[in-house]
C-alpha cells in the first residue's frame, strides 16, 4: 500500500507516508517510498454553501474544513498497537469543493501537524473524486 494525496490523507504527497528506501526520492526529504502492509485513514470535515456569492453557493460551489490522520507501516510494526498508533500523521485545514457531473473538484490549503521528518509534505493541493454508476 502507500498512503498520501488529496483524497487520502491531505497534507502529504501521494505516497509521502511511510516506509523509505534509503536511497533516492528526488522529489521528497526521505528516500523513496516502499510502501507497507499496514494503514489506516481518517478524515472528518465541515462544509457549507460559498457565503457571500449568491451565484457560488447556488452553483453548489462549498467552503470547508477538515482534520484527518493516518499512518503506513509493516506487517511486523503494526503488531505494537502503541507504536502504530504513535506513527500517525495528522493535518487540518481547510479548502473550496464544486459538485460536477464528472465528480468533485476540490483546492485545499492543508497545514501538517504531526509528521515524520522523511514524509513528502504539500500545503496546497488539488484533486478530483469521479463518480461512476
Amino acid at each position: 500500500f502507500h498512503v498520501g494525496g488529496s483524497h487520502q490523507l491531505r497534507g502529504f504527497l501521494p505516497s509521502g507516508v511511510g516506509p523509505r528506501a534509503a536511497a533516492g526520492g528526488q522529489s521528497v526529504p526521505g528516500g523513496d517510498s516502499t510502501g507497507g502492509e499496514v494503514f489506516y485513514t481518517a478524515s472528518t470535515s465541515l462544509s457549507m454553501p460559498f457565503p457571500g456569492n449568491q451565484f457560488l453557493a447556488q452553483s453548489g460551489v462549498r467552503l470547508f474544513g477538515f482534520a484527518n490522520a493516518g499512518t503506513l507501516t509493516s506487517f511486523e510494526n503494526a503488531m505494537d498497537v502503541g507504536a502504530f498508533m504513535n506513527s500517525s500523521r495528522t493535518a487540518v485545514g481547510g479548502g473550496v469543493s464544486v459538485a460536477t457531473q464528472m465528480g468533485r473538484l476540490e483546492a485545499t490549503y492543508a497545514v501538517p501537524l504531526r509528521y515524520s521528518p522523511a514524509d513528502g509534505r504539500r500545503a496546497v493541493q488539488a484533486g478530483i473524486g469521479f463518480t461512476f454508476g
